[in-house]
């Protein structure tokens, strides 16, 4: 079974209790340079896409439908559930991302650490959907909690060409099992108010296992933002991370990635914006071209 399909891009027990899932929100919109803040306020809108639904034993799938494109082929977000939730949680999420013409393919399961359910919904995609995949799809694995610290996991498991973790829990619910491969790269969501997977208690985990490292942190979210609606600013900046490395137009993905990679621009994620409190780029993340 394929799993890796290559990309042609140049890269230089009451804890876990309470990371059971619930809901709350809070929205912002970031200040700051005139680039990003462009970028920021297209993320904040659906993409060009429809959304099918479409809900498997083990896995769900959200499938971009480009009504002006018929022939029209995607890269692919693998995601994993934080504790206790479903792909269902994430929903609102989840198709906001595939309105980007991303397909999304979901694992169902409320225990994600391992990365093999994701690994599973993989597998399922390819079968179902070979026929709207592009040939040389970038793959991203992806997760909020339990599911973005399975998201490495995933990674290492499918051979991803990226990782998307949205508030990693990599403590208590799961670990990291071994390093990313070199080339991997990295875009890791953070929120200032999350008491149960800070960035503060994580934030070792995910730079000892990454080569290529961009980590942003959102003013005053807590962790189950995610799960409310379109998941306030952490969700933008989510649609911002899956526009800059999985949508179908390279000049997007290019114009986007500017934002995580490469030398600082007006297009760079800084601190300047309001809603944002903290933002460290490794050196591989600034030696890579956006």
């Amino acid at each position: 079974m394929l799993k890796k399909m290559p990309n042609n891009r140049l890269k230089i027990p009451a804890v876990v209790a309470g990371l059971m899932l619930s809901a709350s929100a809070l929205a912002g919109t970031p200040g700051g340079s005139e680039g990003f803040d462009n970028l920021f306020d297209r993320a904040e809108d659906d993409g060009n896409c429809s959304v099918n639904i479409v809900s498997g034993l083990n896995s769900t799938f959200y499938v971009p439908v480009d009504d002006g494109n018929g022939n029209a082929k995607f890269n692919v977000l693998v995601w994993g559930n934080g504790t206790g939730g479903t792909s269902t949680t994430y929903s609102s999420l989840l198709e906001s991302v595939a309105s980007q013409c991303i397909l999304v393919a979901a694992a169902n399961t409320e225990d994600s650490g391992t990365g093999a359910e994701m690994e599973d919904a993989l597998d399922n995609a390819q079968l179902r959907y070979s026929s709207i995949i592009a040939s040389n799809a970038i793959v991203c694995t992806a997760g909020h909690s339990q599911g973005g610290g399975g998201s490495f996991n995933a990674a290492n498991r499918i051979g991803a060409d990226c990782v998307i973790p949205v508030q990693p829990d990599t403590r208590w619910t799961t670990q990291i099992d071994d390093d990313l491969d070199s080339d991997v790269e990295v875009i890791t969501l953070w929120s200032s108010s999350d008491t149960l997977a800070p960035a503060s208690g994580n934030r070792s985990n995910v730079q000892d296992a990454s080569s290529i490292l961009t980590q942003v942190e959102t003013s005053g979210e807590g962790h189950f933002e995610p799960t409310s609606g379109r998941g306030g600013n952490i969700g933008t900046l989510f649609r911002m991370a899956n526009i800059a490395q999985l949508s179908n137009e390279a000049a997007t993905r290019q114009e986007f990635r500017q934002a995580f990679f490469g030398p600082e621009t007006e297009y760079t994620v800084t601190e300047d914006n309001s809603d944002i409190s903290d933002v460290r780029r490794d050196s591989g993340a600034i030696n890579t071209t956006p």
